[in-house]
């Protein structure tokens, strides 16, 4: 990265940050923002197997969200302990990358991290035992072990390279099966591609967010996979890896193997790719107020897939004149209205703060240097000029 897309990033400060020791700084290191994700796999698993068999279980599926929040939040507090030096040390973090801060900005103590990050793992264990089968209950103490090993030692996957495929295997691989399989989901054509389907985005998404880190974690000796492929061959693994999952879905439906709206829905979301593909190709990552918006879309695309496909697997059904239970209808109308309002609202916010940063950085029209950069004086407010 280089010096003149730091300096271009600096930005005035938008949101005050909460009281040390307060509530209010336990929810910023918790990053409640990112459970809609699990949310969405949830809710695509579910449907999944709902278009497979029919059927819908209201007591699974409250169990097997209770567990995707209780893991993932674990995960989160795990994190931002181990990767504290980490953190530390990234000279860039983004809304979506480098932690919260919490622990970096000394709002809460270490302690305070990896402590919760113990309660809800004892919690994510009651929740499998709870679990009706050995299979189930495997699948899930799996994916709770690679999340939790996933920043933790022994084995810190995502200090060794592996951290992209693990993440991408416990979010968007194991999840919906989970969520499929206290449904009594069979593992369906469907179920099988549009889980691998989603996997795989999520390793892109992964290395993406990585690679806005990827300074702070070569400080560290962090070794993502990010990292060891370097920016340039990268960005050509993840414009390759879009083409050839997008080139899938395309062939898949032609060859009448998936629901013609499943596809469609799939194939929506890939103008979010190419927009992410157009920014890394041009840059964006060299500067901060533009690689904000470059992490936001590439972890968008995800839950816009999830969501769309199970729309799509819920209207495919009606279609065949087979619609599935009015309750998984209106819960699922529901998960998806609450995540159109988060994105909305998401979208709006990340427009108002990019105003007040090209606000923040255009010259004035007086008191402009020979060069074209503000004074010490332009850059005043209008009552602090005043007051002067």
């Amino acid at each position: 990265m280089n010096d003149a897309g730091r300096r271009g990033g600096a930005a005035p400060p938008v949101h005050a940050s909460p009281a040390p020791g307060s509530f209010a700084a336990l929810v910023k290191l918790a990053r409640v923002k990112f459970l809609f994700q699990s949310m969405m796999v949830t809710g695509f698993g579910v449907t999944l197997a709902v278009h497979a068999t029919g059927t819908f279980s209201l007591p699974w599926y409250l169990l097997t969200l209770a567990f995707a929040w209780s893991t993932h939040l674990m995960t989160h507090f795990c994190n931002e302990y181990f990767d504290l030096e980490a953190d530390r040390a990234n000279p860039r973090p983004t809304t979506w990358t480098g932690g919260s801060r919490v622990l970096v900005d000394g709002l809460l103590s270490p302690a305070t991290s990896i402590g919760a990050a113990f309660v809800l793992l004892f919690t994510s264990l009651g929740l499998i035992a709870l679990m009706p089968t050995p299979a189930t209950r495997l699948l899930a103490a799996a994916l709770t072990a690679l999340a939790w090993f996933y920043t933790a030692p022994p084995l810190r996957l995502n200090y060794h390279a592996l951290g992209e495929l693990s993440c991408a295997a416990v979010l968007y691989g194991m999840g919906p099966l989970l969520a499929a399989a206290l449904q009594s989901g069979p593992p369906s054509p469907a179920l099988l591609w549009c889980t691998g389907f989603v996997a795989a985005l999520q390793v892109l998404r992964c290395l993406v967010m990585n690679l806005a880190d990827i300074e702070g974690d070569a400080l560290v000796g962090k070794a993502t996979l990010a990292g060891t492929l370097g920016p340039r061959r990268l960005t050509r693994l993840y414009a390759a890896g879009q083409l050839a999952l997008y080139t899938g879905v395309a062939a898949l439906a032609t060859a009448g193997l998936l629901p013609p709206l499943v596809a469609a829905a799939q194939l929506l979301v890939a103008p979010v790719a190419a927009h992410v593909v157009r920014s890394l190709l041009t840059g964006a990552m060299d500067d901060a107020r533009r690689s904000d918006d470059v992490t936001f879309w590439a972890s968008m695309q995800l839950p816009l897939t999830t969501c769309l496909t199970m729309l799509a697997l819920l209207a495919d059904l009606a279609l065949r004149g087979h619609p599935a239970p009015a309750l998984w209808t209106a819960l699922a109308a529901g998960t998806t209205a609450l995540f159109a309002l988060w994105l909305y609202r998401a979208v709006t916010a990340g427009r108002r703060t990019a105003r007040r940063t090209r606000a923040w950085h255009r010259p004035a029209a007086r008191g402009a240097t020979a060069d074209g950069t503000a004074t010490a004086e332009a850059c005043l407010a209008p009552t602090e000029r005043e007051a002067r």
